[in-house]
């Protein structure tokens, strides 16, 4: 891979030096239910198409939330409206104070940058909440925003003390057999389906879920881990991008 295309697909460039990103790094992490997904498609271009919709899906949702916390009045789409509505049960059952959005991160003792999501003081603690409109919470998510709190702690005088995911979900439910449907992809995808139920679908249902990391140090240590792999497996092109800070010999 060109070292251009390279540096441009994994990181920043700031102050001169180019740091690889957080989401560039933990991809290195073996991901069970995307790969249990994508092994479920029917071809890698239907893969592509189905991906960027939920890409998009995932998008589109965060823009919305992010522009409600920073005071603003979004005209939202119908189609993502439950899960909004999800999303403003939440903010109503929680004190918080936003901070920053879309906050850019370095890590200077560690080589690496990364945008957060938020930066907020939630019932009166300082940490990261990172939004997801995935199905679950996995907890390779607590990784990802462990990176976030170690780089941004480096340099801030008052110290973050936790991480949080909030997941952001709507589906519909069968009312004679509990199976869910959701649709963000173009291909309603059915999850604890009877076979033998003729499914009868309740409307959009919005869902939260918020959930606090149980042990930040063993995620940075997993993290700096996944780091170190992650330039194992890019060393070639990490040994052509000149203002790379040298940390690890490639």
């Amino acid at each position: 891979m060109a070292p251009t295309y390279f540096k441009l697909r994994n990181g920043y460039e700031i102050n001169g030096l180019w740091y690889p990103r957080v989401t560039s790094i933990c991809n290195i992490i073996a991901k069970p239910g995307l790969e249990r997904w994508l092994a479920d498609q029917e071809s890698f271009a239907v893969m592509q198409v189905r991906r960027k919709k939920v890409t998009d899906w995932g998008s589109l949702v965060h823009e919305i939330v992010e522009k409600i916390l920073l005071g603003k009045k979004p005209n939202i789409n119908p189609v993502i409206q439950p899960s909004i509505d999800a999303f403003l049960d939440w903010l109503n059952n929680n004190k918080i104070k936003v901070l920053g959005v879309e906050k850019k991160v370095l890590s200077k003792d560690h080589s690496y940058a990364g945008t957060l999501d938020i930066l907020a003081e939630i019932d009166g603690r300082l940490g990261v909440l990172d939004l997801k409109t995935s199905k679950e919470i996995w907890n390779d998510y607590f990784i990802q925003t462990s990176a976030y709190v170690q780089a941004y702690n480096e340099k801030s005088a008052e110290k973050a003390e936790t991480h949080w995911v909030l997941r952001i979900d709507q589906y519909q439910e069968c009312v004679l057999c509990d199976a869910k449907k959701r649709d963000k992809s173009g291909e309603p995808v059915i999850k604890g389906r009877n076979k033998n139920c003729i499914h009868k679908w309740s409307p959009v249902k919005g869902a939260w879920q918020f959930k606090e990391v149980k042990d930040h140090q063993v995620n940075i240590n997993t993290f700096l881990a996944a780091k170190k792999l992650w330039e194992l497996s890019n060393r070639s092109s990490l040994s052509r991008i000149e203002n790379y800070p040298k940390r690890f010999k490639v």
